[in-house]
Formats: structure tokens, C-alpha cells, sequence
């Protein structure tokens, strides 16, 4: 379905090695600021992972590294991205609209709140996960809760309130302190998000949280 080509943002601004490029997910790419002929194609340029896509970026063309992969030179860096749906939301929004009427359904608002690092989470048991109340497509797994000294949490790069990659930050391999933007973020324990969400599904209490994954588990 043509979506059109009437949506002019406002558009995130995403910088690599130096250069800015707005991101538009309502066309599904990386568009240089200030130079416009020059794109990458989110879907075609970029490989998808699980959490995150991986883009091999060439300072030298300011564009995906079109040479040999076995063999990087210097100018080329690997970088991993969130979900193009969380870093631009308003176009994703303004596309789904379009071509998925009714989309909001997916995501219900009806739903308890977690605060997280001072930020609002719906605690969403059907999809296990924290979701951002304003952003639906930014979201932390249940799976993320650790248990440290005793005490659930989230660690949290603060720049863009997402789960940092594991090799930006390692939580079993910490350093004596941790990085600025890197925070120990709290949550509910296994009890209270089960009473939280226990109106959505049933959970099953086991006791705790315990190393990376919650301990508790759901079902219909």
C-alpha cells in the first residue's frame, strides 16, 4: 500500500561518527542532514537482530559499507541501533494510521504503571514486557529484572532510557563504578508485579527474581 510522501516530521537526529542523519521512519531510513540525496534504506542496508539492527556505516561515503565484509578498513564502524519504530515514533505513528487502521488496539493503555528511573512504564503481562506509556514501541522484557544485592532492577543507559547493549555495559562483568549514564533502576519484586498484572493474566509466584530472568512466569 502507498503511504504517500506527505509527512515532513519533526524527525530524531541520529549521529554517526561525526555526521548527523535524521531518521524517518515513516520511509524507513537515514536521511544525511543537509544533504538529502544521500539515504540508507533501514530495511535493505541494515541487518536485523532480535533487539536491535546492525548497520556497517563508511565515514568516508557517509553511507553502509559496500566493500569486502571479511575485511573492514579502518573508516568503517559497526553500529548497533534500537528499532526504528522506538527511535522515531511520531512517524510510525502517522504511518500505521494510514495503512493499519486500528492499530492502537495492540497496545492497550488500560494497564498498571510502573515508574522506572522517573519515567512511566505500562506493565504489560500479555507481551512481558515494561512499555513506555508515550512510546509503545520502546520497551524492557521482563527478562531484563536482575537481582542485586537483594534488590529487582533494570540497568538503564539514561541517554536514551533503553537497556544498553551488552557491549556498551556488561552487568556481569561491571566495572568498580558504574559509567555516568548507566543506572541501577528499580522495580517491582516478583510479588507486587504479580499483583499488579493479576488482572490481565494469571502468574505464577515462585519466590523471586533470580540472575536474568524473572522468577515468576506467565500464562492464560
Amino acid at each position: 500500500m502507498d503511504v504517500g510522501s506527505d509527512y515532513y516530521g519533526p524527525f530524531p537526529v541520529l549521529e554517526l561518527d561525526g555526521t548527523q542523519f535524521l531518521i524517518d521512519a515513516f520511509r524507513h531510513e537515514l536521511i544525511e542532514l543537509g544533504n538529502e540525496t544521500n539515504r540508507m534504506d533501514w530495511y535493505h542496508d541494515m541487518l536485523y537482530r532480535n533487539d536491535h539492527v546492525e548497520l556497517l556505516y563508511d565515514s568516508h561515503t557517509k553511507n553502509v559499507f559496500a566493500g569486502d565484509r571479511s575485511r573492514l578498513p579502518d573508516h568503517v564502524k559497526l553500529y548497533w541501533l534500537y528499532p526504528l519504530d522506538a527511535l522515531d515514533p511520531d512517524a510510525t505513528r502517522a504511518r500505521l494510521d494510514r495503512v493499519v487502521p486500528g492499530w492502537e488496539e495492540n497496545f492497550p493503555r488500560d494497564l498498571p504503571i510502573v515508574q522506572i528511573a522517573g519515567q512511566d512504564f505500562f506493565a504489560d503481562a500479555r507481551r512481558k514486557e515494561f512499555r513506555d506509556t508515550e512510546n509503545p514501541w520502546k520497551s524492557i522484557p521482563f527478562s531484563e529484572v536482575l537481582l542485586v544485592d537483594g534488590n529487582p532492577g533494570i540497568y538503564l543507559d539514561t541517554r536514551v532510557m533503553q537497556v544498553p547493549f551488552p557491549h556498551i555495559f556488561n552487568p556481569f562483568e561491571q566495572p568498580e563504578c558504574l559509567p555516568e549514564h548507566i543506572v541501577f533502576a528499580a522495580v517491582p519484586d516478583a510479588r507486587a508485579l504479580a499483583l499488579l498484572v493479576s488482572d490481565q493474566y494469571t502468574f505464577h509466584y515462585t519466590g523471586s527474581f533470580s540472575g536474568e530472568q524473572s522468577a515468576g512466569r506467565f500464562s492464560r
